[in-house]
């Protein structure tokens, strides 16, 4: 029996035990404030639930797998022991903090030494009513929330968690960052491919809040998960699917599992591109390949939230220590340098953004002399790590066309080039050019209305300067946008007041945006950008809607996503943009 077959079997054993247990006992039993505001099925019946102890209002459900893991499985054991008020100790080879939430201390793994690390929660509707107010006092930056599940009956059924809308618009109200995950069962990929679509459905409303990863919750631990005992292959094939539907969406797709899961029934060869969520109750792990989110605890106690909840540290790298996927220093010690002196290529200058269209940014820099080829690197945030994008292997060639990655209209993106030179075994590197700017542009012009007096900053966060106030209810239009570091939307404008012309960064969390078209026929308002999705209804000509964003397509195909009236009856989706005429 394998280590993860070994655990799942002795889990199986405790929840028999437990629910055997739970039964003998019946038999004997009798009948937000604003950033710069003013200038700134049930078959458990009903021995479980008198066993149990659940929030008000909720009852015993064994047909969610939250709920089974919850209260029926059990597996929090969490090793550790109080420290006596050490909050950080860092060293050469690892590095410890304490936890707010459970009063533990907590090692953390040396390759993370330099890490930011915050505080997170994820909740579903076995937390009941929470007071997002006091959650956010208390030190939580961050939360995943569930948005659904796939029922553990034996047919195929998903389901919203009954708190999913409630959870994420309070959460966001007070200003914590927001992430969702899915709680899978999925037996095949087709199904794995209707759980994200049924994400992606339940997620629209809300897109503009969702700065956080998209999660594959896949988890099975023993005969009461309908998916327990698929094989690798088909565990990681589903996976897959799910991310790749979720990260053509535009969101950050992330799996979740435990060391045990992930050493034996996942093929991480094949999923190493995504950002995975590490759960592993106890104070220091030892799982030794990379993860972005530490599940640390199951039992943490945070002010608002009545009983337990799961704690979570987040890994961010500092920014005078960026990941750029690069060589190793020690891999490349003659490399990097600014002029070539120990072998290594020049610099590359002169990087420039020499055309953008509605569907791809095309980037340019001067040829470095001797250059065998370049490596670009980009971020998909201010201040945020950069990661290699392409490789182009002939030094001739100085420009790339930004179309094999979907991006976003409006949103900027940010750029880095280094030569490279192969010296036999050896590549040595030059130093990375200065950042490069550059976005896709908007096929429509969108507005925004302050809804707060805010502040215009010099740059994409709080911590950068102020430009010049806003009242509540300036309108705007704005060609870009883009996110902070710490996963806030911040929207590129211009401004005039008293004579005088502004430029900067409002927050995207006290604005709204929109702008209005017509259709121009007769057409099908689709569940996802793609001439494949479900069709939610099908709308007449000349009738106006609000558009709300817009993306593009695998094919390079511009879409828009829409919120539109008709019969009375609201409708979002998405509509080609070719179709639409702006108002």
């Amino acid at each position: 029996m394998n280590k993860y077959r070994e655990e799942r079997y002795q889990m199986s054993k405790r929840s028999g035990i437990i629910i055997g247990m739970l039964c003998a006992a019946l038999a004997a039993a009798t009948p937000v404030l604003a950033e710069d505001q003013a200038a700134e099925g049930n078959s458990a019946g009903t021995s479980v639930e008198s066993a149990v102890e659940l929030p008000d209002g909720l009852e015993p459900d064994m047909e969610d797998p939250d709920y089974v893991k919850r209260f029926i499985v059990q597996d929090q054991g969490e090793a550790g022991e109080e420290t006596g008020g050490v909050m950080t100790i860092r060293s050469a080879t690892a590095f410890k903090t304490k936890s707010p939430f459970t009063g533990l201390t907590y090692t953390h793994a040396a390759k993370l030494n330099g890490y930011k690390i915050v505080d997170g929660i994820d909740v579903s509707k076995w937390q009941a009513e929470i007071d997002w107010e006091k959650v956010k006092k208390a030190g939580v930056e961050y939360a995943f929330i569930r948005c659904g599940y796939t029922s553990l009956g034996k047919s195929f059924s998903m389901l919203e968690d009954s708190y999913f809308e409630q959870n994420i618009k309070n959460a966001y109200d007070a200003g914590i960052k927001v992430g969702v995950y899915f709680f899978s069962n999925s037996m095949s990929v087709s199904e794995a491919k209707q759980e994200a679509k049924k994400t992606i459905s339940l997620l629209k409303p809300y897109k503009n809040m969702i700065t956080m990863p998209v999660v594959y919750d896949f988890e099975a631990f023993n005969t009461s998960y309908r998916a327990y005992g698929l094989s690798t292959k088909q565990i990681t094939d589903n996976a897959l699917a799910f991310m790749g539907l979720i990260q053509d969406e535009g969101y950050t797709p992330m799996y979740y599992g435990s060391p045990a899961f992930m050493e034996v029934f996942f093929d991480l060869s094949r999923v190493g591109s995504y950002n995975c969520w590490l759960a592993n109750y106890t104070t220091k792990t030892s799982y030794t390949g990379d993860y972005d989110f530490w599940q640390y605890s199951s039992t943490g106690s945070v002010a608002g939230i009545s009983g337990n909840v799961d704690c979570n540290f987040q890994y961010i790298k500092q920014k005078d220590n960026e990941d750029t996927d690069a060589p190793d220093a020690d891999e490349n010690a003659d490399g990097h340098n600014a002029d070539g002196d120990a072998g290594g290529p020049k610099q590359v200058t002169g990087l420039k953004m020499y055309k953008n269209s509605s569907t791809a940014v095309r980037i340019s820099w001067n040829p470095v002399n001797g250059a065998d080829g370049y490596k670009i690197y980009r971020s998909d945030v201010y201040g945020g790590s950069y990661k290699l994008v392409a490789t182009i292997p002939d030094g001739d060639t100085v420009t790339w066309r930004n179309g094999d990655f979907p991006i976003t209209a409006g949103k900027q993106y940010y750029y880095k080039v280094a030569a490279f030179t192969v010296d036999g075994d050896q590549t040595l590197y030059g130093k990375e050019s200065d950042i490069l700017t550059a976005y896709l542009k908007q096929v429509y012009t969108y507005k925004l209305r302050t809804n707060v007096s805010l502040n215009l900053r010099e740059q994409a966060g709080t911590e950068y300067g102020i430009v010049t106030a806003l009242p509540a209810g300036t309108v705007l239009t704005y060609p870009k946008y883009t996110y902070s570091a710490d996963g806030n939307k911040w929207y590129k404008v211009s401004y005039k007041a008293n004579g005088k012309s502004y430029a900067g960064y409002l927050s995207g969390r006290y604005v709204t945006t929109y702008t209005y078209a017509k259709t121009k026929v007769k057409l099908p308002l689709r569940d996802s950008a793609s001439m494949s999705a479900d069709k939610a209804t099908t709308l007449p000509a000349d009738l106006q809607v609000t558009i709300c964003g817009s993306t593009t397509d695998a094919t390079g195909r511009s879409w828009n996503y829409v919120q539109c009236k008709k019969n009375g009856k609201t409708y979002r989706g998405y509509i080609l943009t070719k179709n639409l005429n702006r108002i």
